[in-house]
C-alpha cells in the first residue's frame, strides 16, 4: 500500500511538472530556461554579444566629451556611491553595477527619446559589462551605446568637466 501511494504521488508530481512546463512554453511571457540571465548581474554582456547586438563602442574621453551637451545623450556612472560623490562626469546619473533591477529599469526609462548612452566606471571593462546589460534591457536597435576608454580616471586626467556630490537616489551622506 505504501508503494502505491508513493507511486501515485510521483506520477502526479511528474504530470504536474510536465503540464507546468508546457503551459510556460506556450505563454509568450513565460520564463525562458535557455539563455536566462538574472537582471541584477553585470556579467550579462556576453549574452547580448551572442544574440547579435551591436558591440559597445569604446571612445577616448575627449571624443565622448563632445557628446555631453547633447540632449539625446544619457551618461551613466557605474562606480560605487562614495566614488561618485568624490567626483563624476557633470550630468551623469549614478548606476552602480550592484544596483537593483529597479534602478536599471529606471535608467532604461530615462533613455526614452534619447539615442546615445555613454557609460563609464573605474576602467573600461566594468563599464562595458553594465553598458551591455543596459543595451539588452533597452532592446533598441537605434540606441548607440558607448564606453569611455580608461573610465573616470582617464576623463579626470584629460581635465574634462567634473562635478562632486552624492547621488541623490543613493542616500549616501556627503562630507563637506
Amino acid at each position: 500500500m505504501f508503494g502505491t501511494i508513493v507511486g501515485r504521488a510521483l506520477c502526479l508530481l511528474l504530470a504536474g511538472s510536465a503540464l507546468g512546463l508546457a503551459v510556460n512554453a506556450a505563454r509568450p511571457d513565460g520564463v525562458r530556461f535557455t539563455k536566462f540571465a538574472s537582471p541584477n548581474t553585470c556579467g550579462a554582456g556576453e549574452a547580448a554579444a551572442a544574440a547579435g547586438a551591436s558591440p559597445v563602442e569604446v571612445l577616448p574621453p575627449a571624443v565622448a566629451a563632445s557628446l555631453c551637451g547633447d540632449a539625446q545623450t544619457l551618461l551613466a556612472d557605474v562606480r560605487p556611491a562614495d566614488e561618485f560623490a568624490e567626483g563624476h562626469v557633470t550630468g551623469a546619473i549614478h548606476l552602480p553595477c550592484a544596483s537593483s533591477g529597479s534602478a536599471a529599469s529606471a535608467a532604461v526609462d530615462r533613455l526614452a527619446g534619447r539615442h546615445t548612452l555613454v557609460v563609464y566606471g573605474d576602467g573600461t571593462e566594468d563599464a562595458k559589462l553594465v553598458a551591455d546589460e543596459l543595451r539588452r534591457r533597452a532592446g533598441r536597435a537605434d540606441l548607440r551605446v558607448l564606453v569611455i576608454e580608461g573610465g573616470f580616471a582617464a576623463w579626470s586626467r584629460a581635465g574634462l568637466a567634473c562635478s562632486s556630490g552624492p547621488c541623490p537616489e543613493c542616500g549616501v551622506p556627503h562630507e563637506h
